[in-house]
């Protein structure tokens, strides 16, 4: 029984090291996305070249190609209640040209433009994953007001899981005194958080002849933490499709921004 174990702890170490390798890329770009921040420039806000560089960005999905003879931009879209980050893709030689609001807006949600248009992965388990993050995280930084509705991340660790779960805890206390009678920031249903605990947020990815599939934990900030699974195909045009998702929690907010 003992030698059976040994064997299956020996087995288990390559997963147990890759699963890792995944996780430590997720973390270093979620990283990099906490710490890009804003400054104003007039009556708008745009992203601060010190804290973001698209090019050390994109240097940190080095399992991802870029389509010959194009380079990737960052456009931060501010619309005065909301904001965020538009990634696109220009030939060289182009260039970007601001147009009015509402011009611009449709400009960079052209399918061509679009960075995740332009980009494939290598055909390997790390090419894959960076891809299906890039297409569905990338833009996932310097979200301003209204669009923080919309904000994700990617729960991959015991540890990250255990402080999501502990700030939930934390909203979910009796309140005292006058905020007794308030709605709590976010609420949650102390069941679903308990059996929530108890689960691996291990990302995990099976390749087959034709795709490549990839599981992992979505925490949508204000709206629920679920398990999503993703396929990918291996040949192009790498199509993802999203074939399962379910709800492990449901986050209910108490505030309007």
């Amino acid at each position: 029984m003992i030698k059976l174990i040994q064997l299956t702890i020996v087995l288990l170490i390559p997963f147990i090291a890759k699963s890792q390798d995944y996780c430590d890329f997720i973390q270093n770009v979620q990283n990099y996305q906490d710490s890009v921040e804003l400054k104003q420039v007039g009556d708008s806000d745009i992203l601060d070249s010190e804290t973001f560089d698209v090019r050390t960005y994109t240097s940190l999905f080095d399992n991802i190609e870029i389509e010959n003879e194009y380079k990737i931009g960052v456009y931060y879209f501010d619309n005065f209640l909301d904001g965020n980050p538009y990634l696109y893709a220009l030939k060289d030689g182009e260039e970007f040209k601001t147009r009015n609001k509402k011009s611009l807006y449709d400009y960079l949600n052209k399918t061509e433009i679009k960075a995740r248009n332009h980009i494939f992965p290598k055909d390997s388990e790390e090419g894959f994953l960076q891809y299906l993050f890039f297409c569905e995280m990338g833009e996932q930084f310097a979200l301003k007001w209204h669009s923080n509705y919309n904000a994700k991340f990617i729960i991959c660790t015991k540890k990250k899981l255990d402080e999501v779960l502990n700030e939930f805890k934390k909203y979910n206390q009796p309140q005292t005194g006058d905020a007794e009678t308030e709605m709590p920031a976010f609420q949650v249903d102390l069941g679903e958080l308990d059996k929530l605990s108890q689960i691996d947020p291990t990302v995990e990815i099976e390749m087959t002849k034709e795709f490549c599939e990839v599981s992992w934990i979505e925490d949508r900030t204000h709206d629920g933490i679920y398990k999503c699974k993703y396929k990918i195909q291996r040949q192009f045009p790498y199509k993802i499709d999203k074939i399962n998702e379910e709800r492990l929690l449901e986050i209910t907010i108490g505030f309007l921004y």
